[in-house]
């Protein structure tokens, strides 16, 4: 177990020790108690003497914890029921037929704008060299689609997204990426490529830095580097 301390004063002490805790005796000190799972060696490993080649990903705490396998134990249970074999068939034809319906619907109306997907999930790409592409993420939540903040271009969708649901992420998506061009944020130049945008705001950022006169490292004022 790893005691973690954390003092809680009842009442305000001018006597400390050097590790900063109150002397007052009528202070209290917590300790919340963290629990670690431990096991056997031969269930704490992440692969098989017989086959190496099959890791277990779950390792430390996870690695074999009840919690765990009983849920992986109904998932799979689940997984092997009827119902959900029948959703699973033809997934991945039913979702890459979505996927090309889109990029067809992108290119039809120019935009530079693509998907590309692994079953039912997707990430978006971008054709043309921009260096404003990372704003699509806000133009689709205006729209009513919201992205993960881990990236600017992925969707996990449910399994159970019938047509209906699909043509109004769909229909969403163009929506945005239309209302993208029109405000100017893909303007193309035959000179516009990915290598001289990283060089211009490579620029930026040093004029940027020169004109402020700041010694400090690149950053902002919450980033760990400037601490």
């Amino acid at each position: 177990m790893c005691p973690c301390a954390a003092p809680v004063p009842t009442r305000p002490s001018r006597s400390r020790t050097r590790s900063g805790l109150p002397r007052d005796g009528r202070d209290r000190l917590v300790l919340t108690l963290c629990r670690v799972l431990c096991g056997k060696h031969e269930l704490m490993r992440r692969f098989r003497d017989d086959r190496p080649a099959d890791i277990c990903f779950a390792r430390g705490t996870f690695n074999s914890h009840p919690y765990v396998m009983g849920a992986m134990h109904e998932f799979l249970t689940r997984l092997d029921s009827e119902p959900v074999r029948e959703l699973y068939r033809g997934l991945d034809e039913l979702w890459n037929r979505r996927a090309q319906r889109l990029n067809e619907r992108l290119a039809e109306a120019s935009l530079p704008l693509r998907v590309a997907n692994l079953s039912s999930i997707w990430t978006l790409y971008y054709p043309q060299p921009s260096g404003y592409n990372w704003m699509l993420q806000y133009y689709l939540r205006a729209a009513g689609l919201a992205l993960s903040w881990v990236g600017t271009g992925r969707l996990i969708f449910s399994l159970n997204y019938t047509e209906e649901d699909f043509s109004a992420v769909a229909d969403r998506i163009v929506s945005a990426a239309e209302e993208m061009q029109r405000d100017g944020w893909w303007w193309s130049d035959s000179r516009l490529t990915n290598k001289a945008i990283k060089r211009r705001m490579l620029k930026e950022m040093v004029q940027a830095r020169w004109a402020s006169g700041s010694t400090s490292p690149i950053g902002s004022i919450n980033s760990p580097r400037i601490r």
